[in-house]
Order: structure tokens, then C-alpha cells, then sequence
């Protein structure tokens, strides 16, 4: 009698890092419950598909990709989770092909349903594809998503950086966003829980960990606790940098709002907080932001920025905006383009202002045509490449410390980011993947900065 078989599964990211994180860790528990991981698209008895719905764009490609799982060769079932699914369950349950579809809050448990879906449909009765051969589904050296997924594989990436999930949800409500509505409110993650995973990411040889959440400047902040002297954030920053191992912390998105001295202070002071944040800006005039229900205005964005330079000379900021905002003006979008020059950001991440059914925002006239959005977005990100060189030819003629990552796939080049955000490419071998090493630059572009490779990482390093 032969042995049952292996059910092989496929699994498929879309939208932020939570989501990354949260199908990295439903990969790990499908491996100790023996299934064998497949590329996304190749034959597979079960196809994982964790979706996002920020803007109509990402409901789009959430479909898109759906379907695309059900057309995976092996005839998977599709198992659909994420935002998406919160939004448009029906919608979701109507494409052809899925199977079940999961609300976020049974993330936990998302391995053990896949498990049970797929076992229910007696599809592991039968033998798999006589060309199912294991070493034809393992993709390309470092090329696909499903490396990213298996922090526990040997022999196949350099370990480079891994993402920690310290929080979920969000109680601010901006009348733009759908998030608290298929993220629920705010829920820290125990900061023992944390420390444990870093540590034993530290230990697997992840040279750069970064902090990732829904809205991660408010970590702690639900339990209460206004006695607290230090910002919960600053202090998990803290005690991370005391593992043996850490090398880099890096944090995700953050809110201006919640970006505290603490915070700041403690990036500056600690050696492995890496000097870069990401700012999830959204607009740089004080009547748009109060009609997005940000917490800050113009002003108190700017004195921000200039505390954070004050603080880490050499930072590295980046930024989220949106354009085409209900009644934005071309007044008011010129207000964001002079915040964001003036503030220097080395990337700009720019989006066209999207209803999301549910919000407040949604109920308002979506007054400014299409064309014109599109406009905004093109000035806004040609504004974005001229700040992305001058971040870069300010590094022109000094030696960087890089941490190599993987390959260009168009120049072959290696490269790799700095601890500010500069990404630098460089002429290596695979030797150097997952270790950092010194890089001379010599020339500038909007995308980051080529040089030459300093030093070889020595044994352990």
C-alpha cells in the first residue's frame, strides 16, 4: 500500500507587510503540518490567496489573482483570506474556484482550515501529477516570493531581513480608509511574544528585522496605561537591540501623528535602529488633512521633519501621499508638492485617491476627474525622482555600509539597501547575499546609487 502523499500548497501576497507576514507564518504551519510549499501559478491541491482592498487597484488584483489560482495547474482548491474578503465577501465567494473564504480574524488558525478544506474534498485520495516533480517546482535561485516565505529553508537565500508583526488594527478612522473596518481596533502584541521571535529570527542569521503593524506608533498604546513614561514603541526598540544578533531594526509605515521624541530619541541612540522611517503623510495641505481626519497639520509635519534631521543628520525618509483627494484643489495639491520638497523625502509612494465603499469619505463627490488625478500623480512622483537623486548624490564619494540582498533581475547587478534608505548596486558575487559589506559610490540616480564593492564579509559576519 503506498504512503499518502504530500498535498503541496500555493500561497499568494497581496498589499502590505502584515499581510506578507501573516502568510509567512500560515506557510510555516502548513510545513509542520507537511505540506510541501510550490510557486504561486504551479500545479498545487490548495492555492492560499491573501488579499487586500486599500483601493479599488488591490480589489482588482485580489480578483485577478484568485483567479489566477484557480487556474493553477493541479486544479487547487482556493482558500481566500485578507481585506477583500472583508469588504466583499459575496463577490469574493462568487469567483470560480475558491473554495473557502476566511475573515482576518481567523488568521490564526488559517493552516488548520486550509487543512481541513482540503482534506474534506478527498482530493488526497489520488496520486499527484506524474510530473510532479519537486525539484522543477522550486523556483528560480532568490527570484520568487516563495523563498521570502520559508525563514526556516537552508541552501536556498541568503537570510536577509524578516518581518515581525507587533500589532493589528487601527481606532483613528481617517474617512478615507476601509482598514479599521476589516482590521478591527488596535491589539498589541505582547512584547514578550516579539522578543521571543526576534530572538529566534537572530539566531536563524536574519541580519535586519523590521517592525510591521497596521499602525504600528500606537503599539501599546490600547492598554491604558497614561503613567507610562516612555513611548511603548521606543521601548520595544530598546529591549530588541539588547539580542545577541540584531544587527538592524527597521520600522514599516508610521503614522506622523504618533511619532514621538521618545521614538526619535531612541532611533538616534540605538545603533541597530536603522535612521529611516516612512511617513504616512497623505497630503500636504491643512484643509485636505482635516478632511482625511489626520491628526497633524502642515506645520506640525514640518517641525517634525526638522526634529527627526535635528536628531539623525543623515536620515532617510519616505513617504505615503494621496492625490485627487474629494474637493482637493490644485491650490491645495500645490501645497503637498511644496511640503513634500521642503521636507525632503528620498521616495514618495503616490496614490490616486480611490472611494472605498464604507468610509466617510465615500459619501462626499469624487469632484476631481480622473485625468487630473493622474496628473498630480505624475508631477508628484516626477518631484519624487528629483528628490530620489538628490538623496543619492549626497552619498556620491563615501563608503556605505550595504546589506547585500539579491540580484537585479535587468543589470545583474548585486545590490542592497543602506540603514537610511539608499539602495545600492554593486558588482559581487552570491557570497556576499545576507551580509553586510562596504560599498564606494560613485554615480547617483533616482532609483539609488552604483559603486564598488569595499570589503568581502569575513566568516560570521
Amino acid at each position: 500500500m503506498s504512503s499518502p502523499r504530500a498535498p503541496r500548497a500555493s500561497l499568494c501576497t497581496l498589499g502590505c507587510k502584515v499581510n506578507q507576514y501573516e502568510t509567512r507564518e500560515t506557510a510555516a504551519d502548513l510545513l509542520r503540518l507537511g505540506y510541501r510549499l510550490v510557486p504561486f501559478g504551479q500545479p498545487a491541491d490548495v492555492c492560499v490567496v491573501n488579499t487586500c482592498s486599500v483601493t479599488h487597484e488591490a480589489d482588482a488584483k485580489s480578483r485577478a489573482a484568485l483567479r489566477r489560482g484557480a487556474r493553477a495547474g493541479g486544479n487547487p482548491l482556493v482558500v481566500a483570506t485578507g481585506c477583500y474578503v472583508e469588504t466583499a465577501p459575496q463577490a469574493v465567494a462568487a469567483i470560480a474556484g475558491v473554495a473557502a473564504v476566511i475573515p482576518n480574524a481567523e488568521k490564526p488558525r488559517l493552516a488548520d482550515i486550509v487543512d481541513e478544506t482540503l482534506r474534506r474534498s478527498g482530493r488526497l485520495l489520488f496520486p499527484a501529477a506524474d510530473d510532479d516533480d519537486p525539484e522543477q517546482l522550486l523556483p528560480a535561485h532568490g527570484s520568487d516570493e516563495l523563498i521570502s516565505l520559508l525563514r526556516n529553508a537552508a541552501g536556498t537565500v541568503g537570510r536577509t531581513r524578516a518581518v515581525i508583526k507587533i500589532q493589528d488594527g487601527c481606532n483613528h478612522f481617517c474617512t478615507f480608509c476601509i482598514i479599521p473596518m476589516t482590521r478591527g481596533r488596535l491589539r498589541s502584541r505582547d512584547s514578550a511574544a516579539v522578543l521571543a521571535e526576534a530572538q529566534e529570527l537572530a539566531a536563524q542569521g536574519f541580519s535586519e528585522l523590521v517592525l510591521t503593524g497596521i499602525c504600528i506608533g500606537d503599539y501599546g498604546d490600547e492598554k491604558g496605561q497614561p503613567e507610562q513614561t516612555r513611548d511603548p514603541l521606543a521601548e520595544l526598540i530598546t529591549r530588541l537591540a539588547e539580542i545577541p544578533g540584531v544587527q538592524r531594526l527597521r520600522l514599516s509605515s508610521v503614522d506622523p501623528a504618533d511619532v514621538t521624541d521618545d521614538l526619535i530619541h531612541t532611533m538616534a541612540e540605538t545603533p541597530q535602529a536603522c535612521p529611516h522611517l516612512h511617513l504616512s503623510l497623505q497630503a500636504g495641505s491643512d484643509d485636505v488633512l482635516h478632511r482625511m481626519r489626520r491628526r497633524y497639520n502642515a506645520a506640525e509635519f514640518r517641525a517634525l521633519v526638522e526634529r527627526i534631521y535635528a536628531a539623525m543628520p543623515g536620515a532617510g525618509l519616505t513617504g505615503d501621499v494621496i492625490v485627487g483627494f474629494p474637493g482637493e484643489t490644485p491650490e491645495q495639491f500645490a501645497e503637498t508638492v511644496r511640503l513634500c520638497e521642503d521636507s525632503g523625502f528620498c521616495k514618495l509612494h503616490v496614490f490616486p485617491y480611490s472611494v472605498r465603499t464604507g468610509t466617510q469619505a465615500a459619501r462626499w463627490a469624487d469632484d476631481v476627474l480622473p485625468a487630473e488625478k493622474q496628473r498630480r500623480v505624475r508631477e508628484l512622483s516626477r518631484v519624487s525622482d528629483q528628490l530620489g537623486l538628490a538623496f543619492a548624490e549626497r552619498h556620491v564619494g563615501e563608503t556605505v555600509e550595504v546589506l547585500a540582498e539579491q540580484r537585479d533581475r535587468h543589470s545583474g547587478l548585486m545590490n542592497g539597501l543602506t540603514r537610511n534608505y539608499l539602495r545600492v548596486y554593486f558588482e559581487a558575487d552570491d557570497a556576499v547575499r545576507g551580509h553586510t559589506v562596504q560599498v564606494l559610490v560613485e554615480s547617483a540616480a533616482p532609483d539609488g546609487a552604483s559603486g564598488v564593492l569595499r570589503s568581502v564579509p569575513q566568516e560570521g559576519s
